[in-house]
């Protein structure tokens, strides 16, 4: 019996059918939750991840079964999230007195429509460790009330409440280390991850990080990121570790003695960063502490559209950026994506002279269809921006499958320009797993 059972849906089809390919590595928003309250509570979690193991409702229904939670908890992305609603509906035909509690991103956004579901009884929105504790506390030893939980939205007599929000969390540090052990790690290809900051300062229109984290940045202690760096060397003596963040550069000298304890370790590392975030200095500190490929968001080869995205880069900090890394043996990774709201075919012309130039000099390229997350401005302004779904079935949602046309840019014309692209794409090193280039 599990008292409290977190879980990760699995993907829809066709992407459950190469789950393993997609999924890289285990969900840390679980693992955070599950950490927090083993820490602080008299109480079991344990997580299962369908996604990586692929459940099918059946599976499912058996998991829930033999582990008879109390308590279900369910992380939504917008990908995932009918699937999570089936496993919500699972669990009440099994057992009605089960809570179910559905979080992550989309829920977090669409926490009302979430909530008309009848198999949901609440929705946990933005951070879940503190809410989740609260809960607990709640609903296994009646310490407190519902109606005071900040950041939940909840049913209370046939009507849909909606509690203030909780504060972020401002000392990240206080979170006990994630429960990576609770998982299937040697499943994953990057089964070592680390967050080390939450959110993001940019404003990218398709992102919905602001909208997540409140518009705040929050950092880790450099000690504390060295310390959970050790612990997992020590647990499972990974190939290399992926920082997670969704821009690891921003703040200089917390990078630099990150880098210092990495050295001092002698790991082998990859991140994900900013073309504006970085410098020639900073690459080479990163690649002398082990850091051996950096992620860049480009998305588009034209200054125009970057400018129209709110990307607040320029296309020369993306020359100079990828050539720091040559020049200090980094292989530099750039990611794309199509369309935008003010893409033409001369734009896209401008994205595949980029692209071009940049497989040339060795960079791995990947590309993605823009893909309107809840919680985005592109989202929240679709209509305003010329921009038109095509479907509204989030199963689609994911990334590689069209779901919206532009003012400019028929469907026929999107599937065109991808095809373009991708060629590109391919053309560069394979994606295949990283622990190429860490050996």
């Amino acid at each position: 019996m599990a008292e409290i059972l977190l879980m990760q849906p699995p993907l829809p089809p066709p992407m459950n059918s190469f789950a393993r390919e997609v999924v890289l590595s285990p969900p840390l928003g679980l693992c955070y939750i599950a950490s927090s309250i083993s820490h602080n509570l008299k109480a079991d979690a344990s997580i299962v991840d369908c996604s990586i193991l692929n459940l099918n409702e059946e599976a499912i229904r058996s998991e829930i079964k033999k582990r008879a939670p109390r308590i279900l908890g369910i992380s939504t992305t917008t990908h995932t999230y009918k699937n999570a609603l089936k496993i919500a509906e699972l669990a009440k035909t099994l057992n009605t007195g089960i809570t179910t509690v559905l979080g992550g991103p989309h829920s977090s956004i669409r926490d009302r429509e979430t909530m008309q579901n009848e198999h949901v009884d609440i929705v946990v929105r933005q951070e879940g460790e503190l809410t989740m504790l609260e809960l607990v506390d709640i609903l296994m030893f009646g310490k407190g009330d519902i109606s005071s939980v900040k950041g939940i939205t909840y049913r209370e007599k046939g009507l849909v409440r909606r509690n203030p929000d909780r504060p972020l969390i401002q000392d990240l540090d206080i979170l006990p280390f994630p429960a990576r052990h609770l998982l299937p790690l040697q499943l994953y290809k990057v089964p070592a991850t680390i967050i080390t900051s939450r959110g993001c300062p940019s404003g990218c229109i398709f992102c919905a990080a602001k909208a997540l984290s409140g518009s705040q940045y929050r950092v880790r202690s450099p000690a504390n990121v060295v310390e959970e760096t050790k612990r997992i060397y020590s647990e499972i003596n990974p190939q290399f570790l992926f920082i997670a963040d969704d821009t690891f550069t921003v703040f200089h000298d917390r990078t630099r003695q990150i880098c210092k304890g990495y050295r001092d370790l002698g790991i082998r590392w990859v991140c994900e960063s900013r073309v504006n975030t970085i410098s020639g200095d900073m690459v080479k500190e990163m690649a002398d502490s082990g850091c051996f490929m950096i992620q860049f968001g480009v998305e588009s080869g034209s200054q125009a559209i970057l400018n129209s995205i709110r990307k607040g880069i320029t296309i020369e900090q993306v020359r100079k950026a990828v050539s720091w890394c040559v020049d200090y043996g980094v292989k530099p990774v750039c990611s794309f994506m199509i369309p935008h709201p003010d893409d033409t075919w001369k734009t896209i012309q401008e994205t595949e002279s980029l692209m071009d130039e940049l497989r040339d000099v060795g960079v791995q390229i990947f590309v993605s269809l823009t893909t309107p997350f809840p919680g985005t401005f592109l989202y929240d302004n679709a209509e305003n921006l010329g921009v038109e779904y095509v479907t509204q079935d989030t199963d689609e949602f994911n990334l590689a499958t069209p779901v919206i046309r532009t003012r400019y840019l028929s469907v026929k014309d999107v599937e065109k320009a991808f095809e373009r692209l991708a060629k590109i794409s391919m053309q560069t090193l394979p994606p295949k797993m990283m622990e190429e280039y860490a050996n």
